[in-house]
């Protein structure tokens, strides 16, 4: 691949996401998802249709194929040191605005992959004896965090339409709603594309 393809896949990639996040943006801003709703209106709108184009559509795709097969596998593992930005779960938290029970669940899984993610990506480049093992078990918890972070949201909204608390609804709210519109989704699709790279490499050593 050229540096010019290289470059109009990152620009293609960030363009669709300012176009996502504008999108989300609006919806926060016009009021439609701060509603207790089950599901929650930030995965209806939000998190649900971005998992639907990226597994159905982008995964699908020719170029994604070709891109999974040439990346390293310690790059797509190093690529999630983004998600200590979780930090920012607990941040909320401390100003009481989001459950304990969400923010500890989501903020901490969050900083623990992505610290995870450092000594695992490395232990692959240098070819270490338990570096494939170490990647299962580090995707497997990486994956296991942001499903529970759903799960949580669901159940934080049940209670909240049973009590009338507000609960995460700061996650409904511009910028945040950054936050919901952006990372399930992405994240569990980044954790999909590793363990097909894992497959990759499984099969090429039979």
């Amino acid at each position: 691949m050229t540096i010019g393809n290289s470059k109009n896949i990152w620009s293609g990639v960030f363009i669709f996401f300012v176009i996502w996040l504008t999108y989300a943006s609006a919806l926060s801003l016009n009021g439609i998802l701060s509603v207790n709703s089950l599901p929650p209106r930030a995965v209806l709108f939000n998190a649900g249709p971005l998992l639907i184009i990226l597994f159905l559509v982008i995964g699908n795709t020719g170029l994604y194929k070709r891109l999974l097969r040439a990346a390293p596998l310690e790059s797509l593992i190093r690529l999630h040191v983004f998600r200590v930005v979780g930090v920012f779960f607990l941040v909320i938290y401390f100003y009481h605005l989001m459950p304990a029970r969400f923010a500890f669940s989501a903020g901490m899984g969050d900083i623990v992959t992505a610290l995870l993610a450092i000594p695992v990506a490395k232990a692959i480049a240098q070819k270490k004896s338990w570096s494939i093992k170490a990647a299962y078990a580090w995707n497997f918890l990486g994956l296991l965090d942001i499903v529970t972070a759903v799960v949580l949201a669901v159940v934080t909204a049940r209670a909240d339409m049973a009590t009338g608390a507000h609960g995460d609804q700061e996650m409904t709210l511009f910028p945040f709603v950054w936050f919901p519109a952006f990372a399930p989704a992405t994240i569990l699709f980044l954790h999909a594309g590793i363990f097909s790279k894992l497959r990759q490499l499984k099969q090429q050593q039979i």
